[in-house]
């Protein structure tokens, strides 16, 4: 499925998480949200639980291997009652649900439907989903992924995705590092502004009332900051309560969830080559007993089945089945190399570059509105009629 099909299915949807309640079980409290909106399917409300939501991504992982599916924020065991880590949580939450509408084939899955219209016991449900057969996902993925059939698998191919797990990695290290400078950043910035306000809001007003009244004839007409324009300076206000550090410092928090997410995918190539590899290991093991049989060999399991004929049948039964299982292996294999190398990762790349592009348009936006408002604010000051006189 190319990515302009996708962008066109996916107009029209609308999903919020919203209304956080904190309710009782027992002696622990837990938090619910509302998640509501639309899809071309029609409206939807339920309530959901954080434990919910992270059943629900679990199971799209199992369902979907080798599929980018967008991360949630990381669970805290305590202090997760506080508002403000709860309206945080809420934001991430909302980020989840709406990059899950970018990708169609997730939003319209058997496991979403469930998630945002199902009724009684959700997660019990959504487990009941996490024990897909290679077949049942090879069928769905020869549907969902018929654009990339026939294309080839080849040692640039699978040099393309060990790179680039390989870079992921190398870079995480880097990325938190630029997290905390971050942080540490937007702590600064917000005590600079709240010394700012500090001096705006009370030190120059208390200086004019209590020190310059007693310095200038008919003060009424004297105090500044009893005269300045309010709305500029509510504008002025506004305009500091955020700066592109705030814009930066969550893009990068983002950005290293993402990363995760995106290994999550590559993970599951190797998870599922190793179940392979284990199926083949098994196959040789009951190749070299049945042969062993045949040639008149006793072995351990033989020993205790006198019928011959009937045990070399059944391990050939076994052999036969372990086939099967390898055989769609390899195809499913080859299905997730194909989904990764030529979908998942450039998708990836190309939403990193159009991202990193849009959000230095809306810190350059910000910053120019920010600097508008001040310079209107200080301009207006330094028309005070007071200054000419000085």
């Amino acid at each position: 499925m190319d990515q302009q099909t996708e962008e066109t299915l996916n107009l029209g949807i609308d999903v919020q998480v919203c209304d956080p309640i904190v309710k009782k079980d027992g002696i622990k409290n837990y938090v619910v949200y509302t998640l509501k909106g639309q899809d071309k399917d029609g409206q939807f409300e339920v309530i959901r639980r954080f434990n919910e939501f992270d059943c629900f991504r679990t199971t799209l992982q199992i369902r979907w291997p080798g599929c980018y599916v967008p991360p949630l924020p990381i669970k805290k065991p305590v202090g997760n009652m506080d508002q403000k880590f709860i309206d945080e949580r809420m934001h991430y939450l909302n980020l989840f649900m709406n990059k899950l509408t970018t990708i169609n084939h997730l939003w319209y899955s058997e496991e979403t439907k469930l998630f945002i219209k199902g009724g009684g016991d959700i997660e019990k449900q959504l487990l009941a989903l996490q024990k897909p057969t290679p077949g049942d996902i090879i069928y769905k993925y020869e549907t969902i992924f018929k654009d990339f059939s026939g294309k080839e698998i080849n040692d640039q191919l699978l040099s393309k995705i060990g790179n680039f797990s390989l870079f992921l990695k190398r870079i995480q290290p880097q990325l938190e590092t630029f997290q905390q400078q971050a942080k540490q950043l937007v702590q600064s910035r917000i005590q600079c502004q709240e010394n700012m306000n500090l001096l705006l809001d009370y030190l120059m007003p208390e200086y004019e009332k209590n020190c310059l009244t007693e310095y200038v004839v008919n003060p009424e007409n004297k105090l500044v900051f009893v005269q300045h324009n309010t709305e500029l300076y509510q504008q002025y206000r506004a305009a500091n309560e955020k700066s592109a550090l705030d814009n930066f410092a969550l893009s990068i928090k983002i950005e290293t969830r993402d990363i995760d997410a995106v290994l999550e995918a590559i993970q599951c190539k190797d998870k599922y080559e190793q179940i392979k590899q284990n199926y083949l290991t098994k196959l040789c093991s009951l190749s070299n007993e049945k042969k062993d049989i045949e040639n008149g060999k006793t072995t351990l399991k033989s020993f205790f089945n006198s019928n011959k004929e009937e045990f070399i049948q059944k391990t050939q039964q076994q052999i036969d089945n372990i086939q099967k299982e390898i055989e769609q292996l390899t195809i499913l294999c080859d299905m997730i190399t194909i989904i990764l190398g030529y979908f998942i990762i450039p998708k990836y790349k190309q939403e990193k570059e159009k991202n990193y592009y849009q959000l230095l348009r809306q810190m350059a936006q910000h910053q120019v509105q920010k600097a508008q408002a001040e310079r209107n604010y200080w301009l207006d000051l330094d028309k005070n009629q007071m200054f000419m006189e000085v």
